[in-house]
Protein backbone atom coordinates (compact mmCIF):
# COMPACT_ATOMS: atom_id res chain seq x y z
CA UNK A 1 0.00 0.00 0.00
CA UNK A 2 1.44 3.05 -0.89
CA UNK A 3 2.11 6.05 2.01
CA UNK A 4 3.28 9.18 1.93
CA UNK A 5 5.08 9.22 5.52
CA UNK A 6 8.21 9.70 3.91
CA UNK A 7 7.48 12.67 2.26
CA UNK A 8 5.67 14.15 4.76
CA UNK A 9 8.90 13.70 6.98
CA UNK A 10 10.76 14.65 4.37
CA UNK A 11 8.72 17.84 3.84
CA UNK A 12 8.26 18.67 7.78
CA UNK A 13 12.16 18.24 7.91
CA UNK A 14 12.87 21.04 4.98
CA UNK A 15 10.05 23.34 6.37
CA UNK A 16 11.74 23.60 9.84
CA UNK A 17 14.85 24.74 7.47
CA UNK A 18 13.04 27.42 5.90
CA UNK A 19 11.06 28.74 8.69
CA UNK A 20 13.99 29.71 10.41
CA UNK A 21 16.28 31.05 7.32
CA UNK A 22 12.82 33.21 7.13
CA UNK A 23 12.76 34.45 10.92
CA UNK A 24 16.82 35.09 10.58
CA UNK A 25 15.96 37.25 7.62
CA UNK A 26 13.43 38.87 9.12
CA UNK A 27 14.88 39.55 12.69
CA UNK A 28 17.69 41.30 10.30
CA UNK A 29 15.44 43.29 8.43
CA UNK A 30 13.12 44.44 11.00
CA UNK A 31 16.68 44.99 13.11
CA UNK A 32 18.35 47.28 10.27
CA UNK A 33 15.32 49.39 9.81
CA UNK A 34 15.66 50.04 13.87
CA UNK A 35 11.60 48.87 13.95
CA UNK A 36 11.18 47.45 16.95
CA UNK A 37 7.99 47.56 17.55
CA UNK A 38 7.80 45.70 13.96
CA UNK A 39 10.41 43.25 15.34
CA UNK A 40 8.59 42.60 18.35
CA UNK A 41 5.68 41.81 16.93
CA UNK A 42 7.51 39.86 14.47
CA UNK A 43 8.87 37.76 16.82
CA UNK A 44 5.79 37.07 18.64
CA UNK A 45 3.91 35.81 15.56
CA UNK A 46 7.29 33.35 14.38
CA UNK A 47 7.05 31.78 18.22
CA UNK A 48 3.42 30.98 17.96
CA UNK A 49 3.79 30.12 14.02
CA UNK A 50 7.00 27.95 15.03
CA UNK A 51 5.06 25.86 17.73
CA UNK A 52 2.73 24.11 14.65
CA UNK A 53 5.66 24.03 12.64
CA UNK A 54 8.36 22.12 15.43
CA UNK A 55 5.17 20.23 16.46
CA UNK A 56 2.40 20.01 14.75
CA UNK A 57 0.48 17.10 17.83
CA UNK A 58 0.32 20.39 19.45
CA UNK A 59 -2.56 21.38 17.36
CA UNK A 60 -4.29 18.70 18.83
CA UNK A 61 -3.53 19.39 22.15
CA UNK A 62 -3.79 22.96 22.86
CA UNK A 63 -7.65 23.65 22.35
CA UNK A 64 -8.12 21.00 25.13
CA UNK A 65 -5.30 22.89 27.35
CA UNK A 66 -7.12 26.19 26.42
CA UNK A 67 -10.66 25.10 26.88
CA UNK A 68 -9.42 23.55 30.40
CA UNK A 69 -7.78 26.68 30.86
CA UNK A 70 -11.20 28.60 30.84
CA UNK A 71 -13.14 26.41 32.26
CA UNK A 72 -15.65 25.59 29.15
CA UNK A 73 -15.86 21.89 29.16
CA UNK A 74 -18.07 22.05 32.66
Amino acid sequence: MFSVEGIFLWLSGEIKWWFLIGFLIGTALFCIKRAWIGFSLFALGSCFIGMFVINPQIMLTLPEKLSKLLNLGA
